[in-house]
């Protein structure tokens, strides 16, 4: 990364930079901290949730588009670019201007990655700086400055870097690290690994910040030992040094170091974070949600599947909760933590802290001790009739509220969508002799198994939304079962379905043209339209009453538009997080099928939609502008591995007549 390079001037467009600054002062005096959305979660406790109450219930129905920016990537029907690639950004609000990350797009090679600044009422270019590298993850982190050294975003690109920018220059922040950025790649691979992954590590969500330290998680790769660590960091906002850092894999001398045999521990990757941690700011706490370990060890894998509770300020843990034992599901965490405040029925209010992962269970703890606020037991986890599987004898489960998402079926439950879909899904269950295994379920050697939730979740990456006004957690999730066919154990996660032989037609079914290759629990009409034999709806928004531990309701999310009216309220896989306001709707995207949504978060009824240029597989954010109107954003980009094809470069504006 050369000093030219990293110092590339920022594209200026519209205002002059002298006018711009001029005008964020401006708007600074005229907003304030409840009308912005300055982190990615709106606040550093990641709730999601904005107290603006311009729009409401009852006038979220005329919501109209106001705007839309276009990054330059284009539209297209290829389906996936990559991780790498994906626009999934949730835009910030800062003193009255728009920040967004771009992407860059591999059939256009021209087409630079970027950090754009935006008038958030027009979506007019006020500045843009082009990186000489691509910019991963799903937006950007906010650090308002100090004495003598201004605001700066942070962002993460491709080979492991971490870099910041000047928000008052829009160039390379001079200072920090070396020309504006840091390896954050170096520290993490011993010299057995070197430099053979680092074109698979990176930090994908956007870094957590406290006082004055940026706080990061990594993406290694899902490959096996040996590979990077999954290190917690916490580097200096104004110089880029290293503070601290916090294995979750124990090193010797660490405390749980024990539980590894041997050199298990030696090169092992995975157990990161990285989804988005969560701080507590007045507690000086970094809570983190840590993912599963890459290949197997002997012991319960200690700290992956875990929430740990770190001191912000000296990585020092001080207290952890293993959600999974040994993760043989592939149910990481992939939603970030959430700061909510738990009322007993005593009148007393503690503290507290929220978390689902893809497994649909949801914990709350005590943020201070880690107490569980609603009981939580370990309970058998089923078995496998093979000997050799290697599932912990016990999971933790909460006594309330239950899982969020479907965890079982029978073969009544099948849907009878089309006729040829129910005689595949049927016949199908019937040729596997399909056995049900739920909740941690296990695969068996002589049948057929379907477990729930599937490794998409139940609940994913995008995250919940918290309002401490109703004390209602709103998270949205996916009931797709996972079928398995007969055969060992292993000592890996049942694998997403593909591969199955296709089951023939009964009862008259007509054959699938011949283009159509069917697999597993799943019955697909044409290329873009697949019919999951599990029951309907297939995805769902859930509330639940944080204080009592009860599901408040469900709501159909997503429809399947390849059915026309048939698939109004099936639901659909989703991806992408919701926000709530205080004047009780929650605005979601997220499902596969183009659509924007709002909810009333009283009763989980949609009261508004419109379809996007793609699948909004984003968080939206909502803010008002120096016009005094309440706007909400959102990307709608699609593009993702659950089969929304269609692509797009869209960023959508909407606002009241």
């Amino acid at each position: 990364m050369t000093t030219a390079a990293m110092t590339r001037p920022c594209r200026i467009a519209g205002l002059g930079l002298a006018a711009l600054l001029m005008s964020g002062a401006s708007a600074l005096a005229q907003t304030t901290e409840r009308d912005q959305w300055r982190s990615y979660g709106q606040n550093p406790g990641s709730t999601n949730f904005s107290p603006l109450t311009q729009i409401t219930p009852d006038n979220v129905a005329t919501l109209k588009r106001a705007w839309t920016f276009n990054y330059g990537g284009g539209t297209d029907d290829n389906g996936d670019r990559g991780l790498d690639y994906r626009w999934e950004v949730t835009p910030l609000i800062i003193d009255g201007v728009m920040y967004v990350s771009t992407p860059t797009n591999p059939a256009k090679p021209d087409l630079k990655s970027t950090v754009t600044a935006l008038e958030p009422e027009t979506g007019k270019v006020l500045w843009k700086y082009e990186s000489p590298r691509n910019i991963h993850g799903r937006g950007l982190a906010y650090w308002p400055g100090e004495g003598d050294v201004g605001p700066r975003l942070f962002f993460a690109t491709d080979q492991g870097y971490l870099m910041a920018l000047d928000m008052k220059t829009g160039q390379v922040a001079a200072g920090f690290g070396q020309d504006g950025a840091i390896d954050a790649y170096e520290g993490v691979a011993s010299e057995t690994v070197g430099e053979s992954r680092r074109d698979t590590w990176t930090i994908p969500n956007p870094a957590s910040i406290y006082k004055n330290l940026v706080i990061t998680g990594s993406r290694p790769g899902e490959a096996g030992p040996p590979g990077p660590r999954g290190d917690i960091r916490a580097w200096d906002a104004r110089t880029g040094a290293l503070v601290w850092s916090f294995h979750t894999v124990p090193q010797p001398g660490e405390a749980n170091h024990e539980t590894y045999t041997g050199d298990e521990w030696k090169d092992r990757s995975g157990a990161n974070v990285w989804s988005t941690m969560t701080v507590d700011e007045a507690n000086g706490i970094v809570f983190a949600p840590v993912g599963d370990l890459n290949g197997r060890a002997a012991g319960p894998e200690l700290y992956s599947n875990s929430l740990l509770a770190l001191d912000a300020a000296t990585g020092e843990l001080k207290w952890f909760k293993q959600i999974t034992h040994k993760d043989l599901w592939d149910w990481d965490m992939p939603t970030p933590p959430v700061l909510v405040d738990f009322k007993a029925a005593d009148g007393t209010t503690t503290p507290a802290i929220a978390l689902t992962g893809k497994q649909s269970l949801l914990f709350v703890f005590d943020r201070l001790t880690g107490r569980p606020l609603h009981e939580v037991t370990e309970q058998p986890t089923p078995r496998s009739d093979d000997p050799n599987d290697q599932a912990w004898p016990t999971q933790p489960i909460p006594a309330r509220p239950g899982p969020l998402a479907r965890t079982t079926m029978t073969r009544d439950e099948i849907p009878n969508i089309t006729p040829e879909q129910y005689a595949y899904c049927t016949t199908f269950w019937d040729q596997n002799n399909i056995k049900v295994t739920g909740l941690y379920g296990r695969p068996s050697l002589t049948t057929g198994t379907l477990s729930f939730p599937s490794t998409l979740g139940g609940p994913n990456w995008g995250g919940p939304s918290y309002s401490p006004q109703s004390g209602l957690f709103i998270v949205n999730v996916q009931n797709m079962g996972q079928y398995r066919a007969a055969g060992p154990a292993g000592a890996g996660f049942m694998p997403r379905p593909r591969g199955a032989a296709p089951a023939p037609g009964a009862g008259g079914a007509a054959a699938a043209p011949p283009a159509i290759v069917q697999s597993g629990f799943n019955y697909r009409v044409d290329a873009n339209t697949v019919l999951p034999c599990t029951p309907t709806p297939w995805g769902e928004l859930v509330a639940v009453d944080i204080n009592k531990g009860e599901i408040v309701w469900r709501a159909p999310l997503g429809s399947t538009p390849g059915l026309g009216d048939a698939g109004a309220e099936t639901g659909s896989r989703n991806l992408g997080g919701n926000i709530q306001t205080a004047s009780g709707l929650a605005f979601i995207g997220a499902s596969n099928d183009r659509q924007f949504r709002a909810f009333d978060t009283r009763t989980g009824r949609q009261l508004w939609s419109v379809e996007l240029e793609a699948s909004a597989h984003s968080t939206p954010i909502t803010y008002l502008g120096k016009d005094g109107k309440q706007y909400v954003v959102v990307v709608g980009a699609g593009g993702t591995a659950v089969g929304s094809k269609h692509m797009s470069d869209t960023l959508n504006a909407f606002v009241l007549p």
